[in-house]
């Protein structure tokens, strides 16, 4: 991310399920949260509010080793935060490269060489967290004539692409 601050407005997401989990220190809200995990499908979102100071971190290493992606913290509520979680993948992938920690041209580089390794119609997940990775893959994608099924940044910047072969 940039040295600038960024100011976003509470994306339009309709979660599934709340939890209130103001007063819960670490690690109670995370038994919780993985019970009403399980109730949900992949792609749908789950709102957890709570006013733990440490629960940030909780949740987005929670979420990241769970193959789920913390997309939003609603920093606006006057008691405790809003996590927006989002359960899995929004789309099937068979293969996945994290490419976390490495600049441009790399996430376009690593991806090409996954996505030759799979069948036409079959599809990639790609993860990185470079600035310039939104601009680089769309430029790959029009060039290879691969198709970009969605993408998704979460509260940290860090960007998936689903891209289909």
């Amino acid at each position: 991310m940039t040295a600038k601050t960024k100011t976003h407005e509470l994306p339009a997401m309709n979660p599934q399920v709340t939890l209130d989990l103001n007063g819960f220190s670490s690690p109670g809200p995370l038994p919780a949260l993985r019970r009403a995990m399980r109730k949900l499908e992949e792609g749908q979102v789950a709102l957890v509010i709570s006013d733990y100071p440490g629960v940030e971190n909780d949740l987005y290493v929670w979420a990241t080793h769970t193959n789920n992606q913390l997309l939003f913290i609603d920093r606006t509520r006057p008691k405790g935060f809003g996590f927006y979680l989002l359960k899995g993948d929004l789309w099937p992938v068979e293969r996945t490269v994290d490419v976390t920690g490495h600049r441009c041209p790399t996430p376009v580089l690593e991806g090409s060489k996954l996505i030759a390794q799979l069948k036409t119609g079959q599809n990639i997940k790609l993860i990185s967290d470079c600035p310039a990775s939104p601009t680089e893959i769309n430029s790959w994608i029009k060039t290879t004539g691969h198709k970009l099924l969605g993408m998704t940044e979460d509260a940290r910047g860090v960007y998936r692409y689903y891209i289909k072969k």
